[in-house]
This record gives structure tokens, C-alpha cells and sequence, in this order.
């Protein structure tokens, strides 16, 4: 049963939302211009829920999404139906949501809903094949850690986060080896439920009809309410001024300095201005670049705004020859404060800066499987919801370079930072 709906216009492409009884979301977009189908599951979860138990739970979840389910029995089954269907599919877990996608040709589409829908809501969870993709996970782990930037992600989330294994989806060794099938089924229990979820379908579809299949069909899936993905806190603290320095590769200089910064959950209010700064901060010929890599010693900088929910991070950093690497960090404070002038940010720069978000977002929309992939599944889960990505235009053209100035005085004058030094004789190594 269909609770609400309503249909948004945007730009070469029409979203149509609903929300079944049961508590998913439904959101089906419209666009004839090829003969195919994508069909994605957006699930409220990932490294962020998980504790110092699961660490990695989420991430071995997703590869057994690929597996025996109650309708097709093995991998075999499934890897065979998946040919039978020709579809393109894939799942993605990061931090703060995991997602599960797959395209198909739109005369098959009923063919492709019912597949995901066994595969979302009827894992087997079979023991063999947990111990095979076992084996798979620990391979990918054991890749990460010889990675030569190894030691600085590690860094980062131990310096930076509050509870660490919030952080990084690829989890570790002893509850990889752990985990079995009853470890899965509670996993499941608690988060892949339609009130935690959101199905998206995007591409040559009727949208009344793929919402009346969506309704008959993924309305069948079973309300969870355990959740707690709402109640969760903030994963980043910075409680004092602090400077690691992290072994890396020969040759190789990074600085990155970090603040804490406003959360897409309950300070939204500050990111229109957060984005608009990071797109000046980009322009090639402003100020910072010049300084800094025109005129400096910086092989390349940035300054940036991540946008997530948990861990969101005002950043500022660049490569650099490691011999000069406190030269650099003394150059690039001085840059950082430089921007406090009335003047740093102009008018003109910051009207520029709105339009290039302006166009990047059009962009996004010109693909209707990346708007089921990417851009909505990202915005339904950061955003809670769509309204903040609707509103997303309107709040950035209202941004000025007073706006931008308040953000910097908020979020990073007198705040404490990390930073991270990284040179092949750094100190900190795991």
C-alpha cells in the first residue's frame, strides 16, 4: 500500500516519490532516451553502524548480497541468472550507506525487480559460501594494508575519529574470521528493512506502473524498526591542537590539515556556504593556488568540504617535496589565515563558484542511471530525504561572500586541527 506521493520536475528528468506502508521509500524516474532500467536498493547503514565487535560486518554483508538467496539457491544460480538477464549490477559500501544497483534492458524489468527484491530481502547466508568470501575480504584487506598510504588512513581515523571503526568499511581480521551466518541474519535484522531503505527506478519505465509493481512487490518486505542509524552521534572530534607525522613512500610529501565541520544531519544550514567555498578554493588562478603552487612550493593544493552525516571535514592540504614539508605547513597556515581579508573572496568569484555547482549538478541529471546510482542514493541518505537536494539550487544562489567569510569564522578560526605530516621519514607507522 502507497502512503504518500508526490512528483518533483527536475531538468530532463521527472521524480516520482513515494512511501509504501511498510516504510520504504520509492522513488521512480522517468526517461525514454534508451530501452533500459536501473533498479537500485539504498540501505541506511555501513561502517558508521557498526561497533568494535562488527568492525567490517557491513562490508562482508554486501558481498553476500552476490550469493545463494531463497529463490536462486547457489552462486551458481545466481551468477547464471544474472547472464540470463544480461544485467550490469554492483554494490558499494562506504562509511555512512551501502547501495546495491543493477541496470537491465526495460523489457525485462519486472524480470530485474523481482531479482533484487530476492536478493535484498531472502539471503541464504550458507555457510560455505560465507567462508569462500571470507578468503575475498581478508585478500582486499591484506591489498589495503600494503598500500604504501597505509599508515595515513590508519592515522586519520584513529587521530580523528571517535569511535575508529566507525571509519573505514574494510573492517579487521578477527571479526572478518569470526563472522558466520548468525552474525549476518542480525545485521539484517536490525538494518536491511524497507523503513531503513529506499528503492529507486530509474530509466524507460511507465512511472505509475513501476510504482504499482514496486508497491505489489517490495511491499511484501517485512517492517524492521530496529534501526539506530538516526540516534547515532557524530564520529569526528578534535579536542586540541594536533600534529602527526606518518611515515610514507619515497618522494612523496602530503600535509593535510583538518577541522571538524558541519554535519549534513543538524547543521545543514552551514554547507550551501561550505560547498561554495571549496568550488572558489578550486579556481586555478585564485589566490590560494597561486600562492601556494604558482609561486610556492606545492606540487598541488586544496581546500575542501566533505559532505556526510557523521564525519563531515573542512580540509586543507596538497603534495609537496618532503625536504620543504614545514615549509609548506608555515606557508599554507599563512594562506589559510590570508583568507580572513574582506577581500579574499569576491562578488564575482563567489558568483562564478554557484554557477559551476549549478552546471555540475545539471550534469548529474543528464545520465538517469547516475541519478539512480549516485546522485540520489547519496542525498536520500545524507540528506534524509530528497528535500535538501531540491532545495540545493535556491540555497546556493542565496550564498554570499559574507556568508562564506561566516562560515570560515565558525567552522575554523580559533578551532583546533589535525594535521598530518607525511614523509618517507614519519614517525608513525602501522
Amino acid at each position: 500500500m502507497i502512503s504518500g506521493i508526490f512528483l518533483m520536475i527536475l531538468t530532463g528528468l521527472s521524480l516520482q516519490v513515494s512511501r509504501l506502508s511498510n516504510g520504504l521509500d520509492v522513488i521512480t524516474g522517468e526517461d525514454h532516451s534508451s530501452p533500459v532500467v536501473t533498479i537500485c536498493v539504498t540501505v541506511r547503514t555501513g561502517a558508521t553502524c557498526e561497533t568494535a565487535e562488527t568492525d567490517g560486518l557491513a562490508h562482508f554483508y554486501e558481498h553476500m548480497f552476490f550469493k545463494g538467496n531463497g529463490a536462486l539457491p547457489d552462486q551458481t544460480a545466481y551468477n547464471r541468472r544474472m547472464r540470463e538477464l544480461g544485467m550490469i549490477r554492483n554494490g558499494v559500501t562506504s562509511n555512512e550507506s551501502v547501495k546495491y544497483y543493477l541496470t537491465v534492458s526495460s523489457d525485462l524489468f519486472e524480470e530485474g525487480m523481482r531479482f533484487m527484491f530476492d536478493a535484498i530481502t531472502t539471503p541464504l547466508f550458507d555457510p560455505g559460501e560465507i567462508a569462500r568470501e571470507r578468503a575475498v575480504i581478508l585478500n582486499e584487506y591484506n591489498r589495503n594494508t600494503s598500500s604504501p598510504y597505509w599508515s595515513f588512513w590508519r592515522a586519520q581515523d584513529l587521530v580523528l575519529s571517535i569511535e575508529p571503526w566507525r571509519s573505514s568499511a574494510i573492517g579487521v581480521p578477527a571479526v572478518i574470521q569470526a563472522a558466520d551466518r548468525e552474525t549476518m541474519l542480525e545485521f539484517q535484522r536490525t538494518y536491511y528493512t524497507p523503513d531503513n531503505s529506499a528503492l529507486i527506478i530509474t530509466g524507460d519505465v511507465d512511472p505509475v506502473a513501476a510504482g504499482s509493481a514496486a508497491a505489489d512487490l517490495f511491499g511484501l518486505w517485512e517492517y524492521g524498526g530496529g534501526s539506530n542509524y538516526d540516534s547515532l552521534g557524530l564520529n569526528i572530534s578534535i579536542e586540541k591542537d594536533t600534529l602527526v607525522s606518518v611515515g610514507g613512500p619515497d618522494g612523496t610529501g602530503i600535509i593535510r590539515v583538518v577541522f571538524p565541520g558541519p554535519s549534513m544531519a543538524g547543521e545543514s544550514n552551514w554547507t550551501y556556504a561550505a560547498d561554495v567555498w571549496g568550488q572558489y578554493m578550486e579556481r586555478m588562478a585564485g589566490e590560494f593556488q597561486t600562492d601556494l603552487v604558482t609561486n610556492g612550493p606545492f606540487n598541488s593544493v586544496y581546500a575542501s568540504y566533505h559532505s556526510q552525516r557523521f564525519e563531515p571535514v573542512i580540509a586543507f592540504g596538497g603534495t609537496i617535496d618532503p625536504s620543504r614539508i614545514h615549509e609548506g605547513l608555515a606557508l599554507l597556515r599563512l594562506e589559510m589565515d590570508d583568507m580572513f581579508r574582506e577581500d579574499y573572496f569576491t562578488p564575482g568569484g563567489i558568483g562564478t563558484s554557484v554557477e559551476q555547482l549549478r552546471r555540475a549538478r545539471l550534469f548529474s541529471r543528464e545520465s538517469s542511471r547516475d541519478m539512480a546510482t549516485e546522485t540520489i542514493p547519496f542525498w536520500w541518505v545524507q540528506g534524509g530525504g530528497l528535500d535538501y537536494y531540491l532545495e540545493y539550487p535556491d540555497s546556493l544562489a542565496a550564498v554570499t561572500p559574507e556568508d562564506v567569510q561566516a562560515f570560515l569564522a565558525h567552522w575554523v578560526r580559533d578551532r583546533p586541527s589535525a594535521v598530518f605530516l607525511v614523509t618517507p621519514e614519519g614517525e608513525w607507522r602501522e
